[in-house]
């Protein structure tokens, strides 16, 4: 039917939205060749974009900001992407100048994101959320980054995997690029696999969100 139809080109659009639209910068010209592929209402860029930003404007308009807070596009957009992100732990990194809203909506979405106890009805059907931050420098050791992996999994240890979720925070990811140790190597296993060891029990497997100031080598990520 063609609410059938609407709802799956709608759900495209915003799976769109998550993986490719949000991180490009010259985003008119990825809607115009996108578009031509979906079908009416949404073979208009213009309605690809309506979409998207109703619903980062949703999850905005569910929390409560205080009034010297803006509700700009940095900030709608990285909170919608913490909260997707979180909620079905697909790693994130969030790269941006410093003051680009990155620390404050982690802070918002931790606030938010509290299940049954949540602020609003929305964010009171998704999941609980505990964040666990770990503060990357030059002297970051891949040992440091395992180790609060490991941390935040024991926080899943005995909860519903369907209504909670710990989330590993690593701030200012950049600085750990400078280390001799090369710590964000041991990324690799944790956010392809899920976890750094054989045993790939389901509450082993975090959220996770890394935030930089500015754009990682992909070169001292690499294996090897």
């Amino acid at each position: 039917t063609d609410s059938v139809v609407d709802k799956a080109a709608w759900s495209l659009v915003l799976a769109v939205g998550v993986c490719y639209h949000a991180s490009l910068e010259t985003k008119d010209s990825f809607r115009r060749a996108i578009c031509k592929f979906f079908p009416l209402p949404y073979r208009d860029p213009t309605i690809i974009l309506q979409e998207i930003t109703s619903i980062q404007e949703l999850f905005l308009a569910g929390v409560q900001l205080r009034d010297t807070i803006a509700r700009n596009l940095a900030l709608k957009e990285n909170l919608f992407m913490m909260v997707i992100c979180i909620e079905l732990k697909i790693p994130l990194f969030l790269v941006g100048k410093p003051g680009s809203s990155k620390s404050l909506a982690k802070t918002i979405v931790a606030d938010a994101m509290q299940g049954q106890t949540a602020h609003t009805e929305l964010y009171k059907d998704l999941k609980q959320i505990h964040l666990v931050s770990f503060q990357c420098s030059p002297h970051s050791t891949p040992e440091g980054i395992i180790g609060t992996f490991r941390h935040c999994a024991r926080f899943q240890e005995g909860k519903n995997l369907n209504e909670y979720v710990s989330v590993v925070v690593l701030d200012e990811i950049g600085l750990a690029e400078d280390s001799p140790k090369m710590p964000l190597k041991t990324l690799h296993p944790l956010l392809e696999d899920g976890c750094i060891d054989d045993d790939t029990s389901p509450h082993k497997k975090v959220g996770f969100i890394g935030i930089s100031n500015w754009a990682l080598d992909p070169a001292k990520m690499n294996r090897g």
